[in-house]
């Protein structure tokens, strides 16, 4: 949420830059997640004494304001508080822009104010502006907080692997269009914060902060100017394993996520549709390609609980493999998992037949998220 600079000091300032030749552009973000309420986060921001903002919450931020160039001595108050939690000087240099956010949670991470210099370049052509920043003090040890940013496909964007709490990648330009990014461990196979899907125009020049400590306040993303995005449940392993039809466990799904590439394939055991009773091995795939096809052409096509996949069947083939199997598309099939134990699988296919399954679990040998 982005608020107005308020006090007197800021309507004083905001005269004195109208009149004075040498001045910067300042903003001013709440990333500090030191307390496990909103409402325990607000504070008092001061420069040289004098309030500027009261009851600043996490995640929020200012518009720019003008101010004269110079130097600043500010400090952060938690709301109510005799002293500060945080003290800095800064000197605002003329003609730059700053954003100063408010960091650390005070227990895996210092307090700290953090200045940046928000230097970026025309983008040029159908292209934008992106920084990364990160703001998420959810380790101790910098070592542990090293993330990755990537596409929903598990592609790491401009080379941000091994990006440790305290860092930032300066403005970089990218195309405008519709960006599904993620912020992952280092080897992508960890998702720890996952946007919904954005669309980014031309021209912009946006800051995207990773905010929260994953115990005061939830992981997320702040992107400015634009505010705080809406994020779905990180994909993870929770749906692993074998799951049975509720009609009496003789056919189902075996399922395997690939977390790095939102991505959900397995095989589904069941009888042959023509009531032979023989038996019948299916695969699925999320990314729903062509059988053989390089890559994926439905990157982050699962979301942790609902899936979309490409039901292929097979032909022909030897035992141990000395002659391939042919493999061709038959139909989708859907999936919900409800949660830890149960799940719904409709399969839809080509030649019009469709069958649908209540699922219980057979086996968990992981952790499950879904509950």
């Amino acid at each position: 949420m982005s608020v107005s600079i308020r006090g007197s000091l800021a309507l004083a300032l905001m005269a004195a830059s109208s009149l004075a030749l040498a001045e910067a552009r300042v903003q001013i973000v709440h990333a500090a997640p030191f307390a496990d309420t909103v409402e325990g986060t607000s504070v008092t921001v001061t420069a040289n004494g004098d309030a500027v903002l009261e009851d600043f919450l996490f995640a929020e931020f200012t518009d720019y304001l003008a101010l004269p160039a110079g130097d600043y001595d500010l400090a952060v108050f938690p709301t109510g508080a005799g002293e500060p939690a945080i003290e800095a000087s800064v000197t605002l240099e003329s003609g730059t822009d700053y954003t100063v956010l408010a960091v650390g949670d005070g227990v895996n991470q210092e307090l700290a104010l953090w200045p940046l210099v928000d230097d970026a370049n025309d983008p040029g052509g159908d292209n934008l502006n992106i920084r990364v920043v990160h703001a998420a003090p959810f380790a101790a040890d910098l070592a542990d907080t090293e993330v990755s940013i990537r596409t929903a496909g598990g592609d790491v964007v401009a080379g941000l692997v091994g990006v440790p709490y305290f860092a930032e990648s300066g403005f970089f330009a990218i195309p405008a269009g519709n960006y599904d990014l993620k912020v992952a461990s280092n080897d992508g196979q960890t998702n720890f914060i996952d946007p919904l899907a954005v669309d980014l125009p031309a021209g912009l020049d946006v800051t995207v902060i990773a905010i929260g400590d994953g115990v005061n306040q939830p992981l997320g993303i702040l992107a400015l100017p634009v505010g705080q995005l809406e994020t779905r449940a990180p994909v993870d392993n929770s749906v692993n394993g074998w799951w049975a039809s509720g009609l009496g466990g003789n056919e189902g799904f075996i399922f395997q996520p690939i977390p790095a590439e939102n991505r959900l394939v397995g095989t589904a055991y069941t009888w042959d549709l023509t009531g032979s009773g023989a038996p019948l091995w299916l695969t699925f795939d999320s990314c729903s390609s062509d059988v053989g096809a390089d890559g994926c052409e439905t990157p982050g096509a699962f979301d942790g609980r609902e899936a979309v996949a490409a039901v292929y069947a097979y032909s022909g083939g030897t035992v141990a493999g000395t002659e391939p199997a042919d493999g061709e598309a038959i139909g989708l099939v859907s999936f919900e998992f409800i949660d830890c134990s149960a799940a719904i699988a409709v399969v839809e296919l080509d030649d019009g037949t469709s069958v649908s399954w209540e699922l219980e679990r057979l086996t968990q040998t992981v952790s499950c998220t879904l509950d």
